[in-house]
């Protein structure tokens, strides 16, 4: 009886523990670009308010994202990232003006 006790405490204590680490691992998985969903940039309009270029696969996003809702605000290809000239995250104005078509 005793046995059956400290297991099942055994169990729900490891419960805990191994979604803290699937949590933890999620968090250092490697950012390359075979990852299938990106976040190219970003800016904050607000408190809560942002626009997100995301990129998916083969597109990218536009979107709209307050505490309420996700937009989608547009699409754009995914190369107007890669001709931006910084080595990190680029210019997120230069991309949306590549985006809409205008001069950058």
């Amino acid at each position: 009886m005793a046995s059956s006790i400290l297991m099942l405490l055994l169990v729900l204590a490891a419960i805990p523990l191994a979604l803290w680490l699937l949590k933890r691992l999620q968090l250092v998985a490697p950012g390359g670009a075979d990852r299938p969903l990106q976040v190219a940039a970003q800016l904050a309009l607000g408190a809560r308010e942002r626009v997100v270029l995301l990129r998916v696969q083969d597109r990218l996003l536009v979107l709209g994202v307050t505490a309420q809702q996700v937009t989608l605000l547009g699409e754009g290809d995914p190369s107007a990232l890669a001709a931006a000239p910084t080595p990190g995250l680029p210019d997120f104005g230069s991309v949306l003006r590549g985006l809409k078509g205008g001069p950058r």
